[in-house]
């Protein structure tokens, strides 16, 4: 099959093999945007366009469908945005050989056991038997949609930070441990804009001490709006990850917070305190 005209293409819960869904993709010469959503009948997919733009993707919830498992964006020179719409179901291995627009990157979550950029790898470390069970968080982002269900709380760690993505601007993550978030920033140096959202029953991995922090790129020139979802300021680990934020990201202009109930005016008042807003790094804040 080919559709030499074709820009725009969106297959949703569709049986299709990897053979013949390779060889559908093979024909689209002018494919600018591509949305994979549910659809089942294979286990890895590999990526190569000189037009694609934007990738958006997610598995199928059903158990019996053969489970994707592994996508690879091999040469997508044009790439600017991927997006994994519901990271929680996978695939479970994202790997991205060469995308070198890549400007948007995320929603990314614990259950991305294993995330390659370039010639760095993030792999899955398991958290302490502490962690606690089950969130439920719905976000929007980006343009897109993203609904995250969490059976645990890991860690990611990055084995051998060896390649720097100096396209990134937008990162997503679902991820509430300091220590994974700090890893991710190392690898983007000229990231902007940082979304986090947390799990609305928030436990979380003692962070390292970053204090001073070591120098990344990104907080000391770039990072200059942050956005924490489903923030709980009674949690002093969430405040601890909020802080980090006010006194390191020296250009910061603006970080917005949004709660999961309603709060008094007081409760402001007293998150300004805890997270020593008047201490901030950045005054343009």
């Amino acid at each position: 099959l080919e559709f030499p005209c074709l820009k725009q293409l969106t297959l949703d819960r569709v049986a299709i093999s990897e053979d013949a869904l390779q060889s559908v993709l093979s024909g689209c010469y002018a494919l600018e945007s591509l949305e994979l959503k549910k659809n089942s009948g294979f286990r890895r997919l590999c990526i190569s366009s000189q037009t694609l733009k934007s990738v958006g993707f997610c598995n199928n919830w059903v158990r019996k469908s053969v489970p994707w498992q592994e996508l690879v964006i091999e040469d997508a020179p044009c790439l600017e945005r991927l997006l994994p719409l519901q990271p929680q179901v996978g695939p479970r291995s994202i790997r991205v050989i060469s995308a070198p627009k890549l400007n948007i990157l995320g929603a990314l979550s614990e259950s991305i056991t294993e995330l390659q950029l370039g010639t760095t790898v993030f792999q899955v470390a398991a958290a302490s038997s502490s962690i606690a069970h089950s969130a439920f968080l719905y976000a929007g982002c980006c343009s897109y949609e993203c609904t995250c269900f969490f059976m645990y709380l890991q860690s990611m760690i990055t084995v051998g930070l060896t390649t720097k993505m100096h396209s990134v601007r937008v990162l997503v993550l679902d991820y509430t441990d300091l220590d994974t978030v700090v890893n991710f920033l190392k690898c983007f140096p000229f990231l902007e804009k940082l979304y986090v959202f947390f799990q609305s029953r928030m436990s979380y991995i003692n962070p390292q001490e970053y204090d001073p922090p070591e120098l990344i790129e990104c907080l000391e020139l770039h990072l200059k709006e942050v956005l924490l979802k489903n923030y709980d300021g009674t949690i002093p680990l969430c405040i601890d990850f909020a802080k980090f934020f006010v006194l390191n990201a020296k250009v910061l202009k603006e970080m917005k917070i949004t709660l999961p109930y309603h709060r008094q005016y007081n409760w402001f008042a007293n998150q300004h305190r805890l997270l020593r807003t008047k201490d901030r790094i950045s005054q343009d804040a």
